[in-house]
């Protein structure tokens, strides 16, 4: 796990969570009631740290226990996924802001978004938190 920045391991290891990477198809789950994040074995060889950010996220709100409601509509589970994928974008600006000591006028949404490899629908979220940061 050397290539997850330490910043994520420490936040899961303080969160009381195990990191796991399995051979599995999609890219990573959160499981509450192991305390587990499973993530996929495809992800060992790339930045990981936005979906383990993700994950984070899912774990921070407490989606374990929407699971009915994320599983009820496309909806619902749109709506989870984004929560989980705002603050996955608001842990990792916290990391880039602090590993590079940059100044929130200093952050580039677009060398933000390559360099964790977030998907590009969500450009408006990290430009919206880098607005909001600090």
């Amino acid at each position: 796990m050397s290539g997850i920045n330490h910043h994520l391991l420490k936040l899961a290891n303080d969160m009381g969570l195990d990191l796991v990477f399995v051979d599995m198809d999609r890219s990573g789950i959160y499981y509450g009631g192991e305390k587990t994040i499973f993530l996929s074995t495809k992800l060992l060889d790339e930045n990981s740290d936005f979906e383990i950010s993700h994950e984070l996220g899912h774990c921070i709100k407490k989606h374990e226990e929407l699971s009915a409601y994320y599983y009820a509509t496309n909806s619902a589970r749109n709506k989870l996924e984004f929560e989980a994928n705002k603050i996955a974008i608001e842990i990792l600006i916290f990391i880039w802001s602090n590993e590079y000591d940059l100044d929130k006028e200093q952050l580039n949404a677009v060398k933000f978004m390559e360099y964790y490899k977030i998907p590009w629908n969500l450009e408006g979220c990290v430009r919206e938190s880098i607005q909001n940061y600090g």
